[in-house]
């Protein structure tokens, strides 16, 4: 069902992307109604197909409908029909693009193709009524990615005249070594997947070797030149010879690592360095701003990769989340490399790409049956309350962060219109695509005050896991950098961290400016976090220890980027003294004890940890005590536009016009601290519950093991949390 769910996302951003509604102009509705014309050209309808194919699969092989066949077959074609129309109708909103009916019916031909070759599929991949094997559906996958590779855009022709034209490609002997690595790294990794299907695999290889190589000859848009053949003809001996001699294991092993050489190279190559890089920073904006036949093979292309090297490596016995995560740092290695490289941008799609990519597989790979081990004994059955526990609230987690991120983006849509609000929030909303920048704020709102919760438990661990406090802070910083640049308009960012002053290249020094601000919050929410969770997080003290050695390097930096060296006046303005230390590190403080209130209040509410009256206690304390730190750490007096102001009045009034006095200040305040703690609640609930819970029934599952199985240790598992209070 999750599989289903994300890939319904993935069409839905992929048809309303760039999300530009505006309304539409007259006869446009009608004229959508009444168009009938059911071709437009072979890559439109490729394209649409193409976009459906992969749901009607996952209909079939993903369902947990009990319906019969025949039933489950016309409620899926229904429900996809249903949303194909209002993906279309939404497009009538969208100047950018042109919604027809054809692409409605080319929607449902891809998902009946796709359910009918998923039933076909599961005649051999199922085991039993309700179990999907893994060693098959992956590698059969794999391959049928590498046939697609080498032979999109699947629009045959024959035309000798188009043959001869495929052909002098290869007659004029244009080579590239790293096209070359990467089509016998193909034809290796789908030899691989042919053992895996326990087929006699070299000679399916070469049979598919001939129709990709007739493919390359009678494909619209395709050639045959020197670096595909001697790619593919090197890919196959090598292969050949590897099986005829026996080194069948040794096969996985150099697939892996010649799929990751190849598209190492591949990615890096032609080698030209430049000081203009440049980095697209919205998900999948590049396969969707070209031709539907490019996106779709860039598409295909990284798949191919991506499925073929996690399968591969835990082929070969490597541990499947290590895997994905070195995968994925490599690819921001490589991606970063491309901002320095000529005629390449760096893309933030395929890191996201490859993690999709390794969940589907986690997720495909636990559908496999379970093989019940042969023992004389057999163990007694866990109580499935410790073994579910776990899982159930890792689901209830995402459920609401996902209702939680659809309330905030309604709650900003209302109060970024209102004239209350201060005319610095209302700016930070991009008009050109007011829906999208509400998203990726609320996801930046949820990255923000939710990593912490993980930095925190992070910390516990102890020992070289201590060290890690900075990573983790820059990994919090870089990922909000790249959601705020995708959100919010670029003046408004230099309203907060300045405009480059240095000459450094592309937007180095914006990104560096901004890492140093916001590690002060990530540090201060990290403190807050680890202080209010005191007693019910594990080893609370090491992991405050893990904090306070990252706090010494990283608040004196930030303090000399954002106040000494600051290019612009925006900020340290607001600082009292002229931005002393002491000043900034009061206002450090301030959001320490913000988080720390907050954080009660979500302990209280999701755990129960935490007294409500203590809780009120906690809560009443740190708001009072924020706003006297923030008191003596602004600046009291500040001259601009005419007027004379409190740092406090140009945060929290609504415009310059109306500064709030006083008692207005301190009534906005609160109403600010109230909202503050709501969405702390809201986002850190669900997150402390999942962190706690989960390892605790990781730990009653294993005791329970050891004791059924002779152990002297008894299991403790207390009936309640402890608190913080204790």
């Amino acid at each position: 069902m999750r599989i289903l769910s994300v890939i319904l996302l993935l069409i839905a951003y992929g048809s309303l992307y760039p999300g530009n509604f505006s309304a539409p102009r007259a006869g446009t509705l009608q004229a959508f109604l009444t168009n009938f014309t059911w071709f437009t050209s072979i890559g439109d309808v490729l394209g649409n197909i193409a976009l459906f194919f992969p749901l009607g699969i996952a209909a079939v092989l993903f369902s947990s409908s009990r319906r019969p066949k025949g039933t489950h077959f016309g409620v899926a074609l229904l429900l996809a029909f249903i949303f194909s129309l209002a993906l279309q109708l939404a497009q009538v909103w969208l100047p950018s693009r042109t919604a027809a009916l054809a692409d409605v019916l080319w929607n449902m031909v891809g998902m009946a193709s796709g359910m009918i070759a998923a039933n076909l599929v599961a005649k051999r991949v199922h085991t039993s009524a309700h179990s999907l094997s893994y060693l098959t559906l992956i590698p059969l996958s794999i391959l049928v990615l590498w046939l697609l590779n080498e032979s999109l855009p699947l629009a045959p022709t024959l035309d000798w005249q188009k043959i001869k034209d495929a052909l002098k490609p290869l007659l004029e002997f244009n080579f590239s070594l790293p096209k070359s690595l990467m089509h016998a790294a193909g034809v290796v990794a789908a030899g691989t997947a042919l053992m895996a299907l326990r087929a006699q695999p070299a000679l399916w290889l070469g049979g598919a070797l001939i129709v990709v190589l007739a493919a390359k000859l009678i494909v619209v848009n395709l050639y045959l030149d020197a670096s595909a053949l001697v790619g593919m003809v090197a890919g196959y001996v090598l292969f050949a010879s590897m099986l005829r001699l026996g080194h069948s294991r040794r096969i996985f092993e150099a697939a892996f690592w010649l799929m990751l050489i190849a598209w190492t190279a591949i990615e890096i190559t032609p080698f030209f360095l430049t000081r203009s890089g440049t980095i697209n920073i919205i998900p999948f904006a590049t396969m969707l701003h070209g031709s539907m036949e490019s996106g779709a093979h860039g598409l295909v292309r990284s798949l191919f990769i991506y499925t073929a090297l996690l399968w591969l490596g835990h082929k070969n016995g490597m541990d499947t989340r290590k895997t994905i995560v070195g995968l994925v740092i490599w690819s921001c290695l490589i991606e970063l490399s491309q901002m320095a490289l000529l005629g390449r941008t760096a893309d933030v799609t395929e890191p996201i790409l490859l993690m999709l990519v390794g969940w589907a597989l986690g997720v495909v790979q636990r559908h496999q049956p379970q093989v019940e081990p042969v023992a004389e004994t057999t163990l007694p059955q866990l109580d499935d309350t410790a073994v579910t526990t776990a899982k159930m609230s890792g689901r209830r987690t995402l459920t609401s962060i996902a209702l939680g991120m659809a309330i905030w983006v309604a709650i900003a849509w209302l109060v970024t219109r209102s004239e209350l609000t201060p005319y610095n929030v209302r700016e930070l909303v991009y008009q050109g695509h007011p829906f999208r920048s509400l998203v990726l704020l609320a996801t930046l709102f949820y990255w923000s005050i939710g990593f912490p919760v993980f930095i925190a438990r992070w910390l516990t661990r102890g020992g070289m896991y201590l060290l890690s406090f900075l990573p983790l802070v820059l990994l919090h910083g870089l990922v909000a950098w790249l959601l705020i640049v995708s959100a919010v308009p670029s003046e408004s960012i230099h309203d907060i961290v300045g405009s480059p002053v240095l000459g450094w290249p592309w937007k180095w020094e914006l990104l560096g400016r901004f890492l140093a601000l916001f590690c002060i919050w990530s540090v201060a929410a990290t403190a807050g976090s680890i202080l209010a969770a005191t007693g019910i997080l594990p080893d609370a003290k090491t992991s405050l220890l893990g904090w306070v050695i990252g706090a010494c390097l990283v608040v004196p930096v930030s303090y000399y980027v954002v106040v000494s060296q600051a290019s612009t006046d925006n900020l340290v303005e607001l600082i009292a003294n002229n931005g002393s230390l002491g000043s900034f590190l009061l206002i450090g403080s301030a959001l320490v004890l913000l988080l720390f209130g907050g954080t009660k209040v979500a302990l209280a509410f999701s755990l129960g940890a935490v007294r409500a009256d203590k809780a009120t206690m906690w809560v009443l304390g740190a708001g009072v005590s924020a706003y006297l730190a923030l008191h003596f750490g602004l600046e009291q007096i500040i001259v601009k536009y005419g007027q004379v102001f409190s740092a406090l009045q140009f945060l929290l009034s609504s415009n310059r016009e109306n500064l709030a006095g006083t008692g207005e200040l301190i009534v906005r305040y609160a109403i600010l601290y109230s909202g503050l703690l709501a969405a702390i609640v809201m986002v850190q609930g669900p997150l402390w519950r999942w962190v706690i819970l989960a390892p605790r029934h990781d730990r009653i599952a294993r005791e329970y093991l050891q004791d059924s199985t002779g152990s002297s240790h008894t299991p403790s598992h207390p009936s309640h949390f402890p608190t913080s209070d204790q």
